[in-house]
């Protein structure tokens, strides 16, 4: 009838979503596992019965699959053995290495780095209280930790780990974010940053360093001993890489530069002090009076202006990093002080008892590829202790 609501038919038989099903395998044939085939250069024909040419679907076609292919396959591993000579230097290069490491993001200044540059902490129970801790497994000579889950990188200096432990927001602000998914709400509260963590990392690169260093001073003629860094000294040998010091190259404006430092921090004590009370009178926004001032004033300073008051540049007060480093026919080589970087006590024992004014004070690493990972932990632990300012090179003939 008409206008009649006609009733759904239901099913005789109704199967339940727990009722297990059959699976099928299948082999997918390809290529002449199909019958007779013929190729051009583009693409594959079956052939019939009658001797009829049937194209081949392009996910079956071996020739479309391998032009397709050509560009996504493995290269094949270089052999050490047919290297060019570039490629040999570039092998036995530390900043290589350092530069080719994986980039990584380092949440605590924005910016993306290679790893070789960066310190990685690792979550680690506490075997007391279970607690977790953010420890540098990444850096520790034992090899019984190892670590697991999300790390938390940057870069690799000692003011970044002392901004970071001023105060929780900002090592909770370089935790990974898939960190914060694993861990439950309570686990992320008792997350620790150790007090300590500036000496903490300082102490375990310069046991790496030590470790990687015995190796050469254990046994007389791993290293070339020279009478100093200077180039005169240095021309007459091959491959130098490195210069080890067993000395300080600290000068006169390493001495100065605490006291720079503390002049600058009065000169911003009373640079707020002075922006806070007549920083108005120097705002053409506020005092219509200065000769700059607009005669109406049509807009708010936006958040980020300062009422132009002289202060010292931020280059002027935070210059880049320098290192030390010595020439060696033409082109720079770094130079280690053992005594700067490991302490007094510690190269002392790393070189010896023996070592006196009139012994062997400097000695050369040549390069090699077994001496590419002593050189980065020298250069990461150099890059963790340097300074802005002044620094040590020896003066040309």
């Amino acid at each position: 009838m008409p206008g009649r609501c006609v009733s759904r038919v239901t099913p005789c038989v109704r199967r339940s979503h727990q009722a297990p099903r059959r699976a099928y395998v299948t082999n997918v044939l390809r290529g002449d596992a199909l019958g007779p085939v013929a190729r051009d250069e583009h693409q594959s024909f079956r052939v019939r019965k009658d001797g009829s040419k049937l194209p081949l679907a392009p996910i079956l076609d071996p020739v479309v699959v391998e032009q397709r292919t050509r560009w996504t396959q493995m290269k094949a591993r270089p052999d050490p053995t047919n290297f060019t000579p570039f490629q040999k230097r570039l092998l036995e290069n530390p900043y290589a290495h350092a530069l080719a490491s994986p980039a990584r993001f380092d949440r605590s200044t924005s910016t993306l780095l290679p790893s070789g540059l960066l310190l990685t902490l690792y979550i680690k129970p506490h075997p007391e209280t279970s607690d977790p801790w953010l420890l540098p497994l990444s850096i520790s000579t034992s090899n019984a930790q190892k670590p697991r889950g999300p790390p938390i990188r940057f870069l690799a200096h000692r003011h970044t780990a002392a901004y970071l432990g001023r105060k929780k927001s900002n090592w909770r602000g370089a935790v990974e974010r898939r960190l914060m998914a694993l861990l439950e709400p309570k686990a992320l509260e008792k997350l620790i940053w150790r007090e300590d963590m500036t000496e903490l990392l300082l102490r375990l690169l310069q046991d790496r360093v030590m470790d990687k260093l015995a190796w050469y001073y254990s046994w007389r003629g791993r290293l070339t001993a020279v009478p100093s860094p200077s180039n005169e000294h240095l021309d007459s040998i091959e491959d130098v890489s490195c210069v080890l010091f067993y000395g300080s190259l600290k000068t006169r404006a390493d001495e100065l530069r605490r006291e720079a430092e503390d002049i600058v921090l009065d000169i911003d004590k009373w640079y707020l002090l002075f922006r806070t009370h007549f920083g108005s009178y120097f705002d053409p926004h506020q005092n219509s009076n200065l000769p700059h001032a607009p005669s109406r004033t049509t807009h708010k300073p936006p958040g980020w202006y300062e009422p132009p008051i002289p202060r010292l540049a931020a280059r002027a007060q935070f210059p880049p990093l320098s290192f030390s480093t010595t020439k060696w026919r033409g082109r720079k080589v770094a130079v280690y002080s053992l005594t700067d970087l490991l302490g007094e006590e510690n190269a002392k024992q790393l070189v010896g008892k023996g070592v006196t004014g009139e012994g062997e004070r400097c000695w050369i690493i040549k390069r090699a590829r077994q001496s590419v990972a002593a050189e980065m932990l020298l250069m990461r632990l150099q890059s963790y202790l340097a300074e802005p300012g002044a620094f040590w090179e020896p003066k040309a003939n």
